[in-house]
C-alpha cells in the first residue's frame, strides 16, 4: 500500500514538474524595445484625403481592443486583434469581431509599421483602448485594418470627423469583398 502512494506522489511530481517545464518553453510575447523600422509602401490612392480614404475601405467603426497578438515574423507580417464593436459607421458589423493589420513586434523586439511618401503608420492598437477603424474586407471574409488611418484613437471631436468624411466621401472604385463578420 504504502508503494502504491509513493508512485503516485512521485507521478504527481513528475508531471507537475513537466507541466512547469513545458508552460516555461511556451510562446511569450515579445515586447517593443523602443526600435521602430517602416516599410515603404506606395498607395494607389491619396492617402492623405480621408474623404477619398473613408471611400475606399469598406468598414469605418469603433470598437475596444480586447485582445491583441503583435508578435510577427519576416514571412507573416500581420497582427490580429479582437474587437468589441461599439458603433458601426460605415457598414455593418458583428459585436464580436477578429481582425489583422500589417506591421507589430518582431523577434527582436522592434515594432515594424507602414510609411509611405507622406505619411507614417502611428502604431499599433492597444488592449483596453478605444479607437476609430477603418477596414478592407477580404476576399476570404477576414478583415485588413487600413494602412494608415486604420486606428484613430477615439475623441467626439475625431468622430465627429469621421462622420463628415463619410458623408462626403469620394467612391473609390475596387473589387468589394464582404466580410464574415458583417451583420447586414
Amino acid at each position: 500500500m504504502i508503494e502504491i502512494v509513493k508512485k503516485r506522489i512521485f507521478c504527481f511530481w513528475l508531471l507537475l514538474v513537466s507541466c512547469l517545464f513545458l508552460s516555461s518553453c511556451a510562446n511569450h510575447p515579445v515586447q517593443w524595445n523602443g526600435n521602430t523600422v517602416y516599410t515603404h509602401i506606395t498607395m494607389a490612392l491619396d492617402e492623405t484625403d480621408l474623404y477619398q480614404y473613408v471611400g475606399a475601405v469598406d468598414y469605418i467603426f469603433v470598437g475596444v481592443v480586447q485582445e491583441a497578438n503583435t508578435n510577427i515574423t519576416e514571412d507573416n507580417d500581420k497582427s490580429t486583434y479582437k474587437i468589441e464593436v461599439t458603433d458601426n459607421l460605415k457598414g455593418e458589423l458583428a459585436d464580436e469581431i477578429e481582425c489583422s493589420k500589417h506591421g507589430g513586434i518582431l523577434k527582436d523586439g522592434t515594432m515594424l509599421l507602414y510609411e509611405s511618401d507622406n505619411l507614417q503608420d502611428v502604431g499599433l492598437p492597444e488592449v483596453g483602448s478605444t479607437y476609430i477603424f477603418m477596414a478592407y474586407a477580404q476576399p476570404d471574409g477576414s478583415l485588413l485594418l487600413s494602412e494608415f488611418w486604420g486606428n484613430v484613437e477615439f475623441s467626439e471631436e475625431e468622430l465627429n470627423r469621421f462622420y463628415n468624411y463619410i458623408e462626403n466621401e469620394i467612391p473609390y472604385e475596387r473589387e468589394r469583398f464582404s466580410s464574415e463578420y458583417d451583420a447586414s
